[in-house]
């Protein structure tokens, strides 16, 4: 096997470990430390998921703990390739109703984020991360009802208004 090769097989490895790890924490199926209630924010950090990883005996190419860079790296190579990312997507009809039976700390200032609807701490802001931020200036001027400043602003009322019905 060429260098190449084993690259991308290494990489194609520690992805899909990732979205192993992160779908049986998610689901409530695993515990693997990712979500803990002392923690002011519901995403996973990269530095989380990895200290999982090394737990369960993955390491980089070089034979080395996991890093949040070396995770970073991944997600980028794989994303580069359409095919292949699409192919590790995960049934999120699986997710509907487990975000509301699962424990997060508690606050009456949360809001959910306008483009993830993860829980936003403060309650002065409407999105969670900046990859969210990204997200929301990207799309922000998406075709959408006069009435909602936002697509993202539609999207979270009809989905409540949904949940009603």
């Amino acid at each position: 096997m060429n260098a190449v090769t084993q690259t991308e097989s290494h990489t194609t490895q520690i992805f899909s470990a990732m979205i192993e790890i992160l779908t049986s924490s998610g689901l409530g199926k695993e515990k693997c430390g990712l979500r803990k209630s002392d923690k002011r924010y519901d995403q996973t950090r990269y530095e989380e998921l990895a200290i999982a990883m090394n737990k369960k005996g993955f390491s980089n190419r070089a034979g080395e703990p996991l890093n949040r860079n070396t995770l970073k790296q991944i997600v980028h190579r794989v994303s580069k390739n359409k095919v292949l990312f699409e192919s590790f997507r995960p049934d999120w009809d699986k997710f509907r109703d487990t975000h509301s039976t699962q424990e997060t700390t508690s606050n009456n200032h949360k809001n959910g984020c306008l483009v993830c609807g993860s829980v936003v701490h403060n309650k002065d802001k409407k999105l969670c991360s900046s990859d969210c931020v990204k997200v929301y200036q990207e799309h922000k001027d998406a075709p959408h009802d006069s009435k909602f400043p936002t697509i993202f602003h539609q999207i979270q009322y009809e989905e409540s208004f949904s949940k009603l019905n």
